[in-house]
C-alpha cells in the first residue's frame, strides 16, 4: 500500500513539474529569418524608401570560395516604415528580424523634415533593442551607403558601426549617438540632439562592386564627417570638424583625441594628445538674463613637436601650455557662437537652468531658443595642463642641424 502511495506521489510530482515548465511557444526558426544589421531611410517624394542590409550566413567566412556577397540589400517604398518592412516579404523568402540592428542611416531630407515620425516604429516595436547607432547620409543616400563594399569587415554594417564607435573615442569630431540618447533628449526640455554625418568619397558605382576591395587602396570609401545640429527633431545645420571638436569638449564626449596648435614664436605647429577632459556648467541670472559659466579642465601630453623650444625650460614649456589653452578657448567660443546662431541648444544649457531655477524655467522654456540665441551670455574658462613630453626633448631636425654645424 505504501509503495503504491509513493508511486502515485512521484507521478503527481512529475506532472506538477512538467506543468510549470514553459516551452518555446513563440519560437522562430533561424532558417525562416533574415537578420537585419543595418537600415537606411530615404525620402522619395511623399514616401519613405526603406533599405535593409541582411547577412547571408553561408557567405560569412572570409575563406569562402563562391562569388556571392556576404550581405544582401533589400529595399521597398511605402508611406510608413512598418508597411515598407512588411512589403519586403514580396522580395525575400524570409521575414526581416531587426533585433540585431547595429546602425540606422537617414538621408538629409528625412532629417530636415523631422525624424520623429519615421522613428516611431523603431521606438515602439518590442523586438527592437535600443542600442543601435544613428547617423545622417550627407551628399548621398542611405541606400547608396548600404550598397558599398567596405574594406575592413565582411559586413558593411559592422564596418560602419565599429568605425563610428572607435572614432568617437580616438577622434573628437565624431559623435556616436544611439537611439536611447535620442529618446532621452526628445523627452527633456532645454537640450537638443546631434547626429554625425556619413558620406561617400569616390565613385559611388565602383564602390558597390567587389573590385572596390581587391587592391590596397579602395576605389571608393566612406567617411564620417561633421556633426549635424537638430532643433527638436529637425536637422537645421552642420558643424565643421573644428566646431564638432569644440562641441565634444563642451558635451563631455572627449575620451582621447589629438589637436594641433601653432607655436608661440613661429608659424610651426606642435600636436597635443588629450587624454582627459571634463566640462562643468554653472548657470546664473544677471540683469534678468541667463548667464552660463563653462569651465573645461584638460589633461594632455605633447605628441609631436616642431617648435624651436627647449622643453627643459619652465618658461618655454608654459608658453606652449598657454598656446594650447588659448587655441582651445577660441575653438570652444566659436563653436558656442555658431550654435547660438542656429538656435539649437545641443549643449544642454537649458536643462541646467531647469535644474537650478525650475520655477523660472517654466517662464523661459516656451521661447528658450530665442533666449539661447539673443540673451544667453556664456563665459568660457579653460584649465589646461600639459603633462608628458615623450622620450625626446628637442625636435629631431634641430639635432641634425646642430650636427651639421659641428661637422
Amino acid at each position: 500500500m505504501n509503495k503504491a502511495i509513493r508511486c502515485i506521489a512521484s507521478i503527481m510530482t512529475a506532472l506538477m513539474i512538467v506543468s510549470v515548465l514553459s516551452g518555446c511557444w513563440s519560437r522562430r526558426e533561424l532558417n525562416a529569418l533574415s537578420v537585419v544589421l543595418a537600415m537606411g531611410i530615404d525620402r522619395v517624394g511623399d514616401q519613405y524608401e526603406v533599405s535593409v542590409q541582411v547577412a547571408d550566413p553561408s557567405q560569412m567566412s572570409r575563406s569562402r570560395t563562391t562569388e556571392r556577397s556576404p550581405s544582401i540589400l533589400f529595399s521597398e517604398k511605402a508611406s510608413t516604415l512598418f508597411e515598407a518592412l512588411r512589403k519586403l516579404t514580396t522580395k525575400a523568402s524570409r521575414r526581416m528580424y531587426i533585433s540585431h540592428l547595429r546602425i540606422l542611416i537617414m538621408d538629409e531630407q528625412t532629417a530636415r523634415e523631422g525624424i520623429r515620425d519615421p522613428l516611431d516604429f523603431l521606438f515602439r516595436d518590442h523586438e527592437i533593442r535600443p542600442d543601435f547607432y544613428m547617423t545622417i547620409a550627407r551628399d548621398c543616400t542611405a541606400k547608396e551607403l548600404l550598397s558599398l563594399v567596405t574594406p575592413m569587415e565582411v559586413l558593411p554594417a559592422l564596418d560602419f558601426y565599429k568605425s563610428l564607435k572607435v572614432s568617437e573615442k580616438a577622434w573628437a569630431p565624431t559623435s556616436a549617438v544611439n537611439v536611447v540618447e535620442i529618446i532621452q533628449k526628445f523627452s527633456k526640455d532645454g537640450v537638443d540632439p546631434v547626429l554625425t554625418g556619413l558620406t561617400i568619397i569616390g565613385d559611388k558605382e565602383k564602390g558597390m562592386k567587389a573590385d572596390n576591395v581587391k587592391q590596397p587602396k579602395s576605389l571608393t570609401e566612406y567617411k564620417y564627417i561633421g556633426i549635424g545640429v537638430l532643433n527638436d527633431d529637425r536637422l537645421i545645420g552642420w558643424l565643421n570638424d573644428s566646431e564638432s571638436r569644440g562641441f565634444s569638449y563642451i558635451a563631455n564626449r572627449i575620451t582621447n583625441t589629438v589637436r594641433k596648435v601653432k607655436c608661440p614664436q613661429s608659424d610651426e605647429l606642435f600636436v597635443v594628445e588629450v587624454y582627459q577632459s571634463k566640462a562643468n556648467f554653472k548657470p546664473s541670472i544677471k540683469d534678468g538674463k541667463p548667464k552660463m559659466d563653462v569651465k573645461i579642465a584638460v589633461e594632455a601630453n605633447i605628441g609631436e613637436m616642431h617648435c624651436q623650444v627647449d622643453l627643459t625650460k619652465a618658461d618655454q614649456f608654459e608658453q606652449l601650455q598657454k598656446a594650447a589653452k588659448d587655441s582651445l578657448k577660441q575653438n570652444v567660443v566659436r563653436t558656442i557662437e555658431n550654435v547660438q546662431e542656429k538656435q539649437s541648444d545641443v549643449f544642454g544649457f537649458g536643462e541646467e537652468f531647469h535644474r537650478k531655477y525650475p520655477k523660472l524655467w517654466h517662464q523661459w522654456k516656451q521661447d528658450w531658443d530665442r533666449r539661447f540665441k539673443e540673451d544667453l551670455q556664456v563665459n568660457v574658462q579653460i584649465d589646461y595642463h600639459l603633462r608628458k613630453i615623450g622620450k625626446i626633448i628637442s625636435p629631431i631636425y634641430k639635432k641634425q642641424e646642430e650636427k651639421g654645424r659641428n661637422e
